[in-house]
Parts: structure tokens; sequence; C-alpha cells
């Protein structure tokens, strides 16, 4: 079974950083500003960014799954949203 687009994918900041010019609300940046302060920015946004790019990475791993063996059975697909109920 060939699962190569999710595993094995860390980002952390301990690796050199590459400076990002980003846009977003007003009301948005206001809000992360006063949770995490001046000075946390940068990891906020990375830990976001590499919280989004596992959740696509996911998702990838999914099709390719279900291409190699099929949809989840109903049984299966009701056991896993009993496990991981919605947020």
């Amino acid at each position: 079974m060939r699962m190569n687009s999710y595993f094995g994918r860390k980002f952390g900041m301990r690796r050199p950083a590459a400076k990002l010019s980003i846009s977003i609300p007003g009301a948005m940046a206001a809000a992360v500003r006063k949770r995490v302060g001046a000075r946390g920015l940068s990891g906020f946004v990375a830990r976001a960014v590499a919280h989004e790019l596992e959740r696509e990475g996911l998702g990838v791993l999914i099709a390719e799954l279900e291409a190699e063996v099929g949809p989840p059975s109903k049984i299966d697909a009701a056991r896993a949203r009993k496990a991981w109920p919605k947020r």
C-alpha cells in the first residue's frame, strides 16, 4: 500500500525560518495579537499553517486509501464518528 502523501512531513520552527508577508482581516489580526502577544505571532501562525498542511495531507492520504481499498463500510464510518465526534 502506497502511503507517502502524508507520513513523514514535519514542520518546526527549529529549522531556518523564511519571512512571509501575509494579509488577514484586521479583526482577526487583533484577536491573534491579543491572544499571543507581539512575540508569539510567528509561532502561532506557523502552528496554524502546519495544522492546515497536515489536514490537507490527511485528505490526500484518505483519497489514496479509498482508491486502493475502497471507501469505509457504513459500520466502520459509524465507529469512526463515535470515536471522534465533531468538536
